[in-house]
């Protein structure tokens, strides 16, 4: 296994970030060369980097202790909530005490795919792969709006992994593949639009990664889906409002209110499963729980990840 070697690096989240050190867990367990981490191990190098936190003779250092010890108990209680939902389709096993974790030896597709959204949500430590992690996500999870669409449904990608050739719906500049979603859904470009340079680029996306429509006829007001795609924790929450429904009826006319998926490949649940911080959320959020649940329930999306050439770099990374 070739892991970035960053990942020895302890990362400088707040304790609070429950989330992202439960993923840290993770990797750490596939880097380990026994695959096993515990949160003796976790603790062990906190402290290692991070000394100060807690010096041997200070009055408050069982008390700092404890804090630590409970703020990484969090970490594995969630990630005992991932391994409760997904049963077999986890990839790791916990000890009795839910206070250690191991790679499992046989490993499934579902579990490589597991490991996608888990590398896709970390571009920062996997920066030699971002841009093959980032447009497989946008990718794979067109294949994952097309599941939970109705079956007479048009789904396209429109973001930056689509590809120029003759199979794709949307391509040229910013502007003309905009003016071809306007016709495609029977909307009109309104002048504000019309009039704006901006879209006068030959990149980009204007803030829509996928697309979902059913032409009911060739009249406007049909049922429509925008979505946004981010793998990074940091912003996924300013992102929702490039696809809102206020931002989009000022550059297209004749639009009925619209879905607004917003596709983020790691987790945003508290360990009982609700969402971590729900009045961040302005979106139809398919969050790595969500997209797991649909994944295991779909006869194709299997295929759609085997056959994307990012399962070639998921069997490299991890086998």
């Amino acid at each position: 296994m070739a892991l970035p070697q960053k990942i020895n690096n302890l990362p400088a989240w707040s304790l609070s970030k429950i989330n992202r050190w439960a993923d840290y867990i993770e990797l750490c367990c596939i880097n380990n060369t026994d695959h096993i981490f515990s949160i003796d191990d976790l603790v062990d190098h906190y402290l290692e980097e991070n000394g100060e936190y807690i010096e041997r003779g200070e009055n408050e250092h069982s008390e700092k202790y404890d804090a630590l010890i409970n703020d990484f108990t969090k970490c594995f209680e969630q990630i005992n909530f991932r391994s409760q939902s997904l049963k077999e389709n986890y990839p790791f096993d916990i000890d009795p005490d839910g206070n250690s974790l191991s790679l499992k030896i046989e490993l499934t597709e579902y579990h490589r795919f597991y490991f996608f959204l888990l590398f896709a949500s970390h571009p920062g430590i996997f920066k030699d792969r971002c841009y093959e992690l980032t447009h497989a996500f946008e990718d794979l999870s067109c294949a994952i709006l097309r599941e939970i669409s109705p079956k007479s449904a048009v789904v396209h990608i429109f973001g930056t992994s689509r590809h120029d050739d003759d199979k794709m719906e949307y391509k040229g500049n910013l502007r003309s593949r905009l003016q071809k979603l306007a016709s495609n859904i029977f909307a009109v470009t309104a002048k504000t639009f019309d009039d704006d340079p901006q879209f006068d680029v030959p990149a980009g996306d204007g803030g829509i990664d996928l697309v979902s429509f059913i032409a009911l006829d060739e009249a406007p007001f049909i049922p429509l889906a925008f979505g946004q795609c981010a793998c990074s924790y940091d912003d996924w929450v300013d992102k929702q409002t490039s696809i809102s429904y206020d931002r989009w009826r000022s550059r297209f006319s004749y639009l009925a209110p619209f879905l607004q998926y917003m596709f983020v490949p790691f987790y945003c649940r508290r360990a009982d499963g609700s969402f971590e911080h729900p009045a961040d959320i302005s979106t139809c959020l398919i969050d790595r729980h969500r997209i797991l649940k649909i994944f295991m329930n779909s006869e194709t999306s299997v295929d759609d990840f085997t056959q994307h050439s990012i399962h070639a770099a998921v069997l490299d990374l991890v086998g």
